[in-house]
């Protein structure tokens, strides 16, 4: 089961320049955990020390909001999810 996560343009630069990285998983949870153990540095900006979503951090699943369900919501073949980074200031 192939996933494809998009990584906002602030995490290519973690990714080695990457847009989308393949993954297989079948809970966003999952797939995210398999991004952050190629790319360790994306972790660092996305979870807290808790290992939670950062509040500036919105995961979507086919275009669709998944903050609503955790990292729980499920995904399947060909399902893609995007990785958001609010950016902030003033």
């Amino acid at each position: 089961m192939t996933i494809k996560v998009r990584l906002h343009p602030v995490l290519q630069k973690l990714a080695g320049g990457r847009e989308v990285i393949e993954v297989n998983g079948h809970t966003t949870s999952e797939c995210l955990e398999k991004v952050e153990g190629r790319f360790p540095d994306i972790r660092r900006l996305i979870r807290d020390k808790r290992g939670q979503l950062r509040r500036h951090c919105r995961i979507l699943v086919n275009c669709e909001s998944a903050n609503a369900h955790g990292l729980a919501t499920a995904v399947k073949d060909g399902d893609q999810i995007d990785i958001v980074v609010l950016i902030t200031g003033g």
